[in-house]
């Protein structure tokens, strides 16, 4: 259980589920009916240390006995959230991880936040073994959690979008979220080319275009620039840099590139010299 002194399950609760298990075979059919809603969540990552108490004990085992999964339909991977959110059993697609997560864990944390203001908070199952209480599998699990938690609190409009009783066919990412004693999926759908230390003069026009390349498939992404010399500016949709600079100096340019799936950055220098 994720921060959560006992498991709380009402009667009525335990029999209302979102999945059932197929006899024999542990796999999860929808809900009859069921249409695919999305909601902006707060999205968090927990792990075999920061479980309570450590380890992989669960509130409400649904498919798996204990916290895991692949992140397939199938087989998606253990989450925790407060049972006023969602019914236990419930299966979720995350799209920036790409993979379906199962509610079968509760949520201190999730469940302040839901009372507060019926906002949505998910923490979902990042792994680990029990090294993770030794360092230095304690510290990545940690950092890794870290990388894939998004946003900064319940209230925050930039909350990651998650679709409740997805479809089974959405693209799936095989990868462990974290991988003992110190892997963590570095995700991302990105790669992105740094262009390396960049000279110009004042006066003269710069056209730079920031390479992307996308492996997800995903919509189209869109560019993002900070610390760009005065004058030049970064198109958000082809990812070129122009314009005339009109300051001399040098600066930190950070260009972010990012899609409903993730993003990835780059930062470079840029000097400046009198034209």
């Amino acid at each position: 259980m994720r921060g959560y002194g006992g498991l709380r399950m009402t009667p009525a609760r335990a029999v209302v589920c979102a999945v059932i298990v197929a006899a024999g075979l542990g796999v999860a059919a929808p809900r009859a009916g069921a249409q695919t809603t999305a909601v902006k969540a707060f999205m968090t990552l927990y792990g075999f240390e920061d479980n309570s108490p450590p380890g992989t004990v669960i509130s409400h085992p649904c498919i798996h006995a204990r916290a895991g999964g692949a992140g397939t339909y199938a087989n998606p991977i253990t989450f925790a959230t407060d049972t006023a959110e969602l019914p236990y059993c419930q299966i979720v697609y995350v799209p920036y991880m790409q993979r379906y997560f199962i509610h079968e864990d509760e949520c201190s944390q999730c469940d302040q936040n839901w009372n507060a203001g019926h906002r949505y908070r998910f923490d979902m199952w990042a792994g680990g073994d029990a090294s993770s209480r030794r360092q230095p599998e304690r510290k990545a699990l940690a950092r890794c959690e870290s990388a894939w938690t998004r946003a900064n609190s319940a209230n925050d409009p930039d909350n990651p979008t998650v679709e409740i009783d997805p479809p089974p066919n959405l693209p799936v990412t095989p990868a462990p979220i974290f991988s003992p004693p110190t892997g963590c999926w570095s995700g991302g759908p990105f790669v992105v080319a740094n262009p390396g230390k960049q000279t110009s003069r004042t006066g003269s026009p710069v056209t730079l275009h920031i390479s992307a390349h996308d492996y997800a498939a995903s919509p189209s992404p869109r560019y993002a620039a900070s610390g760009l010399p005065g004058g030049l500016s970064i198109n958000a949709t082809t990812g070129v840099i122009s314009g005339t600079p009109t300051t001399r100096g040098r600066t930190t340019v950070a260009v972010v590139v990012s899609d409903p799936t993730g993003s990835a950055s780059v930062s470079f220098v840029w000097n400046v010299r009198r034209g």
